[in-house]
């Protein structure tokens, strides 16, 4: 019975409270540890025509000058849709910072980035590109390893290709490509009750998400921790980050033509239950553009974020492949 009267009382405390909240100040708190200063660029948006959206901001996630060592490695992280640089890689940063300066930006529309633009690849990729510019440091520009999780494995494969001076090493870690369909991720949001793919990707409840985060395997938590994630993050830009896959839904074609000129390493990085973009895309990545085995990765029992679902092992193999 008391441990009944226990789990009660928590449940009423942590539903008193925001959850939410809680956990994004651990994430942040992670981040300082790991001596990653946060640097956003405030400025007047002249192309939003909104009255209420008059100002922008570019944030970025950076290892602080007295931190920099010449004799590490430098990470660029990009993380995936509906993430954020905090909350992709906050249970990262403070391994790898030991062996590597990081960078980590933030995309337009997710955590503190926003400002009007087109919904493209490429506004994302030149954005990316300036942030680096934020550390005044000659260091953010030069052989960057560079990492893509899901939407950002397209920005990052068009970064390498743009700006390949500047790319030491690429890697895909379970990213969108010009190997992709579509149509699979739309048919496990259809054998869920989703009409597609978008709506798989923006829950509106708390239910809606949790359907979306037990892809792999039911997640048992209350449910008002659900609705609390849905409210307060994916409710967040929702508008914009459905327009981003509008865009790669009308430029399919576009990007499946596309034959990448990379002058790097290419690394594929994948978890082979991933439901949102499948091991498929990867194994037609190696075979379309050669990439060796040996440079190929696949984790048998993780699905679509390695780096969240176990980040011991995600860390390991960063650590192993690239560090000095």
């Amino acid at each position: 019975m008391k441990n009944i009267i226990g789990w009660l009382f928590f449940l009423i405390l942590f539903e008193s409270c925001n959850f939410y909240s809680i956990h994004i100040h651990k994430e942040e708190r992670q981040f300082n540890r790991a001596g990653i200063i946060h640097h956003v660029e405030v400025f007047n948006d002249t192309l939003s025509t909104s009255e209420s959206e008059q100002i922008g901001a570019k944030s970025v996630f950076i290892t602080e000058n007295k931190r920099y060592n010449s004799e590490k490695p430098t990470l660029l992280l990009i993380h995936g849709y509906q993430g954020g640089a905090i909350g992709q890689w906050w249970n990262n940063v403070s391994k790898l910072t030991r062996n590597f300066n990081i960078i980590c930006p933030d995309l337009n529309y997710h955590g503190s980035t926003y400002f009007a633009s087109d919904f493209s690849i490429e506004m994302q990729v030149d954005l990316v590109h300036e942030m680096l510019d934020f550390t005044a440091s000659s260091w953010a520009h030069e052989n960057l390893i560079l990492i893509g999780s899901s939407y950002g494995g397209l920005v990052a494969s068009r970064f390498a290709e743009k700006y390949a001076g500047q790319v030491k090493a690429l890697v895909i870690y379970d990213g969108l490509s010009n190997c992709f369909n579509p149509a699979f991720t739309d048919s496990v949001a259809q054998s869920i009750g989703m009409s597609n793919a978008i709506k798989l990707l923006n829950p509106s409840n708390g239910n809606e998400l949790r359907s979306l985060m037990s892809l792999d395997a039911p997640i048992k938590a209350p449910q008002f921790i659900f609705d609390q994630i849905a409210n307060f993050h994916f409710s967040k830009n929702r508008e914009e980050k459905i327009r981003l896959l509008e865009y790669l839904n009308k430029n399919e074609k576009e990007f499946n033509g596309h034959d990448f000129e990379w002058k790097c390493p290419v690394y594929l990085l994948w978890g082979q239950r991933d439901k949102i973009i499948p091991l498929e895309s990867a194994r037609c990545l190696s075979k379309k553009y050669s990439i060796p085995e040996d440079r190929i990765f696949v984790y048998p029992e993780i699905g679509h974020v390695l780096n969240i679902q176990d980040h011991k092992a995600f860390n390991k193999w960063v650590i192993d492949t690239f560090s000095n």
